[in-house]
């Protein structure tokens, strides 16, 4: 799978095969967007929900740059299923 191929949106839903946790994508944002008012410079994340064994009051929302979490699901860390 490329990167072409993968398309997050908010309301997807993301497996961690490793431990079963399941994410929720909740919204996208530019973590930049603070500090630079320059529309060429952004960097994108992911603010995601998290349920499953490994789960805690410390780790239920985490942020995931876009291309990590690609990168994830393109090396098979990650199942990504459409909403």
């Amino acid at each position: 799978m490329s990167s072409n191929n993968v398309s997050l949106a908010a309301g997807d839903i993301i497996v961690d095969i490793s431990t079963g946790d399941v994410g929720l994508l909740l919204f996208r944002y530019d973590v930049l967007a603070d500090i630079y008012e320059d529309d060429d410079i952004r960097i994108w994340a992911w603010d995601i929900l998290w349920a499953g064994p490994s789960t805690n009051d410390r780790n239920r929302r985490s942020p995931y740059t876009e291309s990590g979490l690609v990168n994830l699901i393109i090396a098979g860390v990650f199942v990504h299923h459409r909403s």
